[in-house]
């Protein structure tokens, strides 16, 4: 099998999966029991902490708040006195269940329009709450997260770091709150809200956290081996970031030059959909206008290679892709992108097997 949807979730690393067995084994307890077992397992995970917040964030420590995924941290972020009932500004690029939550709780949302690049058209505008995304999830365009975080002086800024956390540094500077999640970068679950501790929001959000979780019951206490996973996932990944890096550069541009300009039903030609310069090396979309990639990816799985028609979440939605419609493209062609994402063991020899694999089912359409 190919696996070609980290992006999706990442497939955990055999030596991932044995500390996480070994962390059943040793760190089961309650970390909110008051005997010895829970004590240990609260320690491991201040540790965990510390270890997580370091590695994919460039050795900075953050204060976390411990989930069990980015949608459950988002509805927490959206319920915080600090987005809701407020001005909140973020982007038609969004995930959608960040996007849904700010609807449902932001006294006024201005979602800012994308360029036909991807990139998020930032200006000055007033607000009390920013809510931006890293690397976008299905197209792969990666923002420019300093510009970003000056559009609303004096504002709390949230930054979705979910496709970025494990594959580039995190920005210093450029917001008070930043999510991840575990299994975006090899972990078997577990989810994080990073909190700079210098920030002013920083303990009335952590208090918020507290009784959101312990007092109002609105979301569950996460399982201590998942988060010791997850920070230990991170330190693995990050230790070999650069040399990742460069391995997912060169397959994504094998990638670009196999998959654009193919020859479809019709007569048009794909083409990747944003340009390389600004695009994560670990995503890459391609548009094949005329072609319902939903059938082409089920086609593709058929062969044993596993890629997506767009993001996960919205893999059985009969609508078009909204990311595809948000950067101008005609509702027609909003059915026809593809998205293959790499993982640190994604080789050459899967990267020539798609584009064979493609182009057979496209001779055959």
């Amino acid at each position: 099998m190919i696996y070609l949807d980290h992006a999706a979730a990442a497939r955990p690393p055999r030596e991932i999966l044995d500390f996480y067995r070994a962390c059943l084994e040793e760190s089961y307890a309650n970390q909110e029991a008051a005997h010895r077992l829970g004590y240990d397992a609260r320690r491991r995970l201040d540790a965990a902490a510390e270890q997580l917040s370091t590695a994919l964030a460039g050795g900075r420590r953050y204060d976390v708040v411990w989930g069990m995924s980015g949608t459950e941290l988002f509805n927490l972020i959206a319920d915080s006195p600090f987005a809701a009932g407020k001005r909140v500004v973020s982007s038609r690029l969004e995930h959608p269940a960040l996007t849904a939550n700010l609807r449902r709780t932001a006294g006024a949302l201005t979602l800012l329009p994308a360029g036909r690049d991807g990139g998020i058209s930032a200006g000055s505008v007033p607000a009390d709450f920013t809510a931006f995304h890293l690397v976008q999830s299905e197209l792969g365009r990666i923002q420019d997260a300093a510009a970003l975080a000056g559009i609303a002086p004096g504002a709390v800024r949230m930054l979705d770091a979910i496709q970025a956390a494990g594959r580039f540094p995190i920005p210093a500077g450029t917001a008070e709150l930043i999510v991840v999640s575990g299994h975006k970068f090899g972990s078997p679950g577990g989810a994080a809200i990073l909190v700079d501790p210098a920030a002013k929001c920083a303990r009335p959000f952590q208090e918020f956290a507290r009784r959101y979780r312990h007092e109002d019951y609105r979301i569950g206490r996460p399982e201590a081996p998942v988060l010791l996973a997850m920070a230990y996932a991170a330190e693995l990944r990050c230790r070999e970031l650069e040399r990742n890096a460069a391995k997912a550069r060169g397959l994504n541009r094998l990638l670009r030059s196999g998959l654009s300009g193919l020859l479809l039903p019709g007569g048009k030609r794909s083409f990747c959909t944003i340009p390389e310069e600004v695009a994560s090396p670990w995503i890459l979309h391609v548009t094949l206008p005329g072609v319902e990639t939903g059938v082409l990816v089920r086609m593709l799985s058929e062969t044993g290679i596993m890629a997506a028609a767009g993001s996960a979440c919205s893999s059985e939605s009969r609508e078009p892709s909204p990311a595809l419609l948000a950067i101008g493209f005609r509702r027609a062609d909003a059915w026809s992108g593809l998205r293959v994402s790499l993982g640190p063991d994604s080789s050459g020899g899967d990267a020539e097997k798609l584009i064979k694999a493609v182009r057979n089912v496209l001779k055959n359409w």
